[in-house]
């Protein structure tokens, strides 16, 4: 799927319409990681939790690599291992540093699959006013078409990152959702804030995803169906369509602007 990273830039192969054959999905969250960027080794860190939570369901920790130009010299560096996030990979980011504006940082990692069995982890911290964002792409992965084995993820990713919003979008989907200035529903979203079945009938499940930090419900994760989704089945599509609208009308699906503002 991706042969190789950069820091500041990210190469994608193949990127044609194949996700009627295979799954193609994107996992994304937005978030605040306040007023002053935090370090390399802490943004490192955050992956490396992210990365050992995939470990549970398939995915080795010990086979995500660092940027590099070639496909190759990218596997010569591990990021991660059992322990933690290698000395290697700390410092080729703080190698890169120099060249990046210091409210901001990029850090890619990538699982050294091309295609078939590929993933890529990608955060952007942000001290400004722009969330910051986390990006987990993958395509076909055995595991992935266990919606379970998602929720998983997303709990993960509200542990870690205390985001805003979570979208868990099938390839294609983007050009199929009703609403293009408001995040899409597509096969799941997660929403800072409590739902119940009365307001969600379409739904085919709402999970409540606490924060132990905050020792409370943090939000609601919309599943819209629990079966793979997918894109050429109008009725998943529907259905997804109806949830965004049946959100809108109620005022509980802001636009991308006043994610900003609000959250």
């Amino acid at each position: 799927m991706v042969p190789y990273l950069s820091n500041r830039r990210i190469f994608l192969s193949n990127r044609k319409t194949f996700y009627a054959m295979s799954l193609y999905l994107k996992i994304s969250a937005n978030f605040r990681t306040g007023a002053t960027l935090p370090t390399i080794e802490e943004q490192y860190h955050d992956l490396w939790k992210m990365a050992s939570t995939l470990e549970k369901i398939g995915l080795p920790i010990d086979d995500w690599c660092t940027p590099a130009h070639t496909p190759a010299n990218a596997r010569l560096n591990a990021a991660f291992t059992a322990a933690g996030t290698t000395e290697a990979a700390l410092a080729l980011a703080r190698a890169d540093e120099g060249d990046t504006a210091k409210e901001l940082r990029t850090i890619a990692i990538w699982n050294g699959k091309n295609d078939v069995g590929g993933a890529t982890l990608i955060t952007t911290y942000n001290s400004g006013r722009i969330p910051s964002n986390l990006r987990l792409s993958e395509e076909s992965i055995p595991a992935f078409s266990d919606y379970e084995h998602v929720v998983q993820i997303v709990r993960a990713i509200v542990e870690i990152w205390e985001p805003m919003l979570v979208k868990v979008t099938p390839w294609g989907y983007p050009e199929r959702q009703v609403f293009k200035d408001r995040p899409p529903v597509g096969w799941m979203i997660y929403l800072p804030f409590e739902l119940t079945s009365n307001q969600m009938p379409e739904a085919a499940k709402l999970v409540a995803i606490g924060d132990t930090r905050k020792k409370g419900n943090a939000g609601t994760l919309v599943i819209s169906t629990t079966d793979v989704f997918d894109i050429d089945n109008q009725e998943h599509v529907n259905n997804a369509n109806a949830i965004e609208t049946r959100l809108v009308d109620q005022d509980l699906l802001p636009t991308f602007r006043e994610f900003v503002i609000r959250f």
